[in-house]
């Protein structure tokens, strides 16, 4: 039983790494993939909230700062 509570956090873990790299699509992604896991159902919540605030700050930052950015 221990051991599944270590990958479980470990896949956590991952999939937090993955939603701040790639919120939009990957974030999503594997946050939908954890909301259908019935044992990473809280998780998945997690990830995928987070996935998408990090993915509307990102975007907002990104259209503030378009006329700084090199074309």
């Amino acid at each position: 039983m221990e051991k599944a509570t270590i990958n479980k956090n470990r896949f956590f873990f991952w999939a937090v790494i993955i939603a701040i790299l790639n919120p939009l699509l990957s974030g999503l992604v594997l946050g939908v993939f954890m909301l259908s896991q019935p044992d990473l159902k809280r998780e998945g919540r997690i990830v995928t909230l987070f996935a998408i605030a990090w993915g509307i700050i990102v975007l907002m930052l990104v259209s503030k700062f378009r006329g700084l950015l090199p074309v």
